[in-house]
């Protein structure tokens, strides 16, 4: 008798996927702003303040916590991300080393 183990369809492997890519970039981003010493100690904890939220309302769904999860994480998660971006753009902008202009 063989042991049969279920297969994850197609699309959930692309959306665990997708999820690990999101969380990658989130970590990136709060590395990186992390790094910018001109910032306040406050705004340059913020985005990996906000992740860790959102990890942890993710992680209740172990201990059945589901309601947490779906309310909070998700929000958080873009939270992060869209707080990580716009710190790095103003200190690119602040400091001009963004990507060279092209000269028509």
């Amino acid at each position: 008798m063989a042991l049969e183990y279920p297969v994850m369809p197609l699309s959930l492997l692309f959306l665990a996927l997708f999820a690990l890519a999101f969380l990658a970039f989130n970590v990136a981003l709060c590395v990186r702003v992390w790094r910018l010493t001109e910032l306040p100690p406050w705004r340059r904890a913020l985005p990996a303040l906000l992740l860790c939220c959102a990890l942890a309302a993710s992680i209740g769904r172990a201990w059945g916590v589901t309601a947490v999860a779906e309310a909070v994480a998700l929000p958080l998660n873009v939270a992060t991300a869209l707080l990580g971006m716009f710190e790095l753009g103003r200190h690119r902008r602040r400091t001009g080393t963004g990507a060279p202009e092209t000269s028509a």
